[in-house]
């Protein structure tokens, strides 16, 4: 193969001979080439493309598990506090029984145990619940039984409470026991032989006798209508109580009320002594009804059923 090439400056002419086969080789080498970096480059950039794609769908793969994940876990935590509050409400429930269980053995020497809704004998038992923190859940009815049977007992022990602290209330305003918790009772009510006079005469009250400034100690609630000297009594303090009795306790050493002043039952209210006519240190009580005096000693014997002193 010849190529002739005119060269226009010197209007001269070259000529130059090429192998057919090596030219051909040359051109299918270059087509080749380009076919090979145009299909590369096309390759690279769909590759580039379906991977950026690709990547952007598991993005958004991931974030749609992220809402899903979220969403069970906003779920799964209000399950949690829903529950949560029953089971603190059961609780609570179960805590004033207890609390009420506890006053009501202590106060009518009742059997605890049979109060004790620590452990509750209606929870559980033979038939079991599947645990399923669902709304609507077998648990979730269950538990809902659970509160209508402790407000249930709760409102039983809550009557019964203040049948109780009714009847408490009126121990408080009734005389009962003796004035002192030390001592014994060294002259009775009645005709007795005056140690003063040695004569015989009416004894309106009860001696207790014990060491000076001893605890004297109220019989009932109520108001002190006398707290002062009183001729043969000594130091003397007198209390009015409800339905019309009034208690005194005199010869005291010392008083430790004054009038107008509202004593509980138990309170300490004077010291004893040997005061007005004493032949030594004791407490004189007397209990009367209606301004009469009677016999203080079904008061001294009489058991509180609700209320009791406290000891030294």
């Amino acid at each position: 193969m010849q190529i002739v090439i005119f060269k226009s400056s010197k209007n001269k002419s070259s000529s130059y001979k090429f192998n057919i086969l090596l030219f051909i080789s040359i051109i299918v080498i270059f087509v080749i080439s380009l076919s090979f970096l145009f299909s590369s480059a096309s390759y690279m950039y769909g590759y580039e493309k379906g991977y950026r794609e690709l990547n952007d769908d598991r993005a958004q793969d991931i974030s749609d598990y992220e809402n899903s994940i979220k969403l069970i876990k906003n779920e799964h935590n209000d399950k949690i506090k829903y529950f949560s509050i029953k089971l603190t409400n059961i609780s609570s429930e179960l805590n004033i029984l207890n609390s009420l269980g506890n006053k009501l053995t202590k106060i009518a020497k009742l059997n605890k145990k049979d109060f004790n809704f620590s452990n509750p004998k209606y929870i559980g038992g033979k038939d079991k619940v599947k645990i399923e923190f669902d709304y609507e859940s077998d648990f979730d009815k269950y538990l809902d039984g659970m509160l209508l049977n402790l407000a249930s007992k709760k409102n039983e022990l809550i009557y019964i409470d203040k049948i109780i602290t009714n009847m408490e209330m009126k121990e408080q305003f009734f005389p009962s026991g003796l004035p002192s918790l030390k001592g014994y009772i060294s002259s009775q009510y009645g005709t007795r032989i005056n140690p003063l006079t040695k004569k015989k005469n009416f004894h309106k009250g009860v001696d207790i006798a014990h060491k000076i400034e001893t605890d004297i100690r109220v019989l009932a609630a109520g108001e002190v209508t006398y707290a002062g000297k009183k001729y043969g009594y000594g130091n003397l303090i007198e209390v009015s109580h409800i339905n019309g009795y009034k208690t005194r306790y005199a010869h005291n050493n010392r008083n430790l009320v004054k009038v107008g002043e509202f004593v509980k039952k138990d309170q300490i209210i004077g010291k004893m002594g040997s005061t007005g006519h004493s032949t030594g240190p004791h407490v004189h009580l007397e209990v009367l009804k209606n301004n009469k005096h009677i016999d203080p000693n079904k008061f001294i014997h009489y058991k509180n059923k609700f209320t009791s002193k406290e000891s030294n």
